[in-house]
């Protein structure tokens, strides 16, 4: 195998901004959820993340259905 005697290393910064929001539901649903609630990853400003991020993957906790939910990175705010 021949190495190369350089190799070029090339760094990336990529700034994103993660959070969530919870709002009151005006009336609990029949499992007896009380809040809506929605999480976000993206970019600064809402600059395109694509290119870097191909997805994103939330753990929820155990009670609730489904709790790994995967986003794709079009999908996500």
């Amino acid at each position: 195998m021949v190495r190369s005697p350089r190799r070029a290393r090339c760094a990336v910064q990529v700034k994103l901004e993660l959070g969530h929001r919870a709002q009151v539901r005006k009336k609990p649903t029949v499992e007896g959820f009380t809040h809506d609630w929605m999480v976000f990853v993206r970019g600064p400003e809402h600059s395109n993340i694509q290119h870097f991020v191909e997805k994103v993957v939330f753990h929820l906790h155990e009670s609730f259905p489904r709790p790994k939910r995967v986003r794709d990175a079009w999908e996500l705010d």
